[in-house]
């Protein structure tokens, strides 16, 4: 061996034996070593060591994330929150441990199957959950129980078929269909029963997550028939109200048109009027000449002399005769009436409602309740009504 492997060896073993004579002067704290693994850590069970480490004045340390319980002769003395303590001189006669727990929250996984619904179908759910400890003294008691180590797994294994024990009375209370729609309720019930039975631990719910629920394919497959048998209904709903708004604007349009004509013949009648011009002579002239274009069939006088005479009478006392209407001076005439416009269309639906039921439908497609065919087609309509009502 060369002399400085020799000497780097030495190092490492008197930096050792430093440490360890530290401790056990209690001018080194003794706390959690860092790196060291697992859920606790207990303070070394050989006796003559633990007398040896409290023979004198002796420092703990408790870091963040972390409780410390202290027990002597397998009593507990209570449980220390991070901080620093001093265990003052004093010669250990029976048995004095402390056991270093961490409080920090732990992800651990759930799962059950084969439950039975409210209404009698067969699910199952898998899901996470986030623990930790919050009364030392009883996870102490409840859980470590003289272990010298505590994994994860072990925890798991624990703590599972409670989790399991709580979730299937539930389960048996809920019908699937809420399952299926109020996640959430659902989550929030079973995290409250599950804190009130993990508290006897020593331990909190921090969260609980159900990531999935499973149901029967014919449960699923009737859930996506009655969600595509009201799709098509909304469908169907939406193009009748379109026709309906299209055929309320079409005989608006009509109403508004005649108006405007009638308001058109009555000023050019006022007109007519101001011009010294009477109007019912000169619809007696149009009447006269649709006559002598288009005679009536048979009659005692015929032939287009007889016609051309009696025509001709008729013109005469037309134009001749006394006016059929008196009409005031022009100066008298009230001005053209004003022809009120048509009030807008009501409208039976608005664009805001077209467009929220796009973003149902967008979020039906993101859930995969809806295949892209249809989500198209009913899409296509939703877009072209609603382009439709913006002009």
């Amino acid at each position: 061996m060369g002399i400085g492997s020799w000497l780097l060896e030495l190092g490492v073993r008197a930096e050792t034996v430093a440490g360890q004579v530290a401790v056990r002067t209690g001018a080194m704290p003794l706390q959690w070593p860092v790196g060291s693994g697992g859920l606790i850590w207990r303070l070394p069970t050989d006796p003559h060591k633990r007398a040896s480490l409290f023979s004198t004045a002796q420092t703990i340390v408790v870091n963040e994330g972390e409780t410390a319980v202290v027990l002597a002769d397998g009593q507990s003395n209570g449980a220390l929150p991070p901080g620093r303590y001093v265990f003052e001189k004093k010669r250990v006669v029976g048995s004095l441990d402390i056991v270093w727990m961490k409080t920090s929250q732990q992800a651990m996984k759930w799962g059950v199957g084969n439950v039975t619904s409210a209404d009698g179908i067969q699910v199952g759910a898998t899901g996470q959950m986030y623990l930790a400890v919050s009364d030392g003294v009883q996870f102490n008691s409840e859980v470590v129980r003289g272990a010298t180590a505590l994994a994860e797994i072990d925890l798991q294994r624990l703590v599972v078929p409670r989790v399991q024990g709580v979730l299937r009375p539930v389960f048996t209370m809920w019908p699937a269909i809420r399952l299926q729609a109020e996640r959430e309720a659902f989550r929030e019930e079973v995290k409250t029963k599950l804190a009130e039975a993990l508290a006897r631990l020593g331990m909190t719910v921090v969260d609980f997550e159900v990531v999935q629920v499973d149901f029967p394919p014919e449960f699923k497959a009737m859930l996506s028939a009655a969600t595509m048998n009201q799709l098509a209904g909304n469908a169907t709903l939406i193009e009748a109200q379109a026709r309906a708004q299209s055929m309320l604007i079409e005989a608006q349009a009509a109403a508004q048109a005649k108006l405007s004509i009638g308001a058109a013949e009555v000023h050019l009648l006022t007109q007519m009027q101001s011009a010294g011009i009477d109007p019912l002579r000169m619809k007696a002239l149009e009447a006269l000449n649709t006559l002598a274009a288009n005679p009536g069939p048979g009659g005692s006088l015929t032939g287009d002399a007889a016609r051309t005479q009696i025509i001709g009478q008729v013109t005469a006392a037309a134009l001749a005769g006394t006016p059929l209407v008196s009409v005031p001076p022009p100066a008298l005439l009230p001005p053209p009436p004003a022809i009120p416009a048509a009030p807008p269309a009501p409208s039976a639906e608005a664009p805001e409602d077209l467009e929220r039921q796009l973003d149902q439908l967008t979020d039906r497609l993101a859930r995969g309740e809806l295949s892209e065919a249809l989500y198209n087609k009913l899409a296509a309509r939703l877009e072209a009504r609603l382009k439709e009502m913006r002009g």
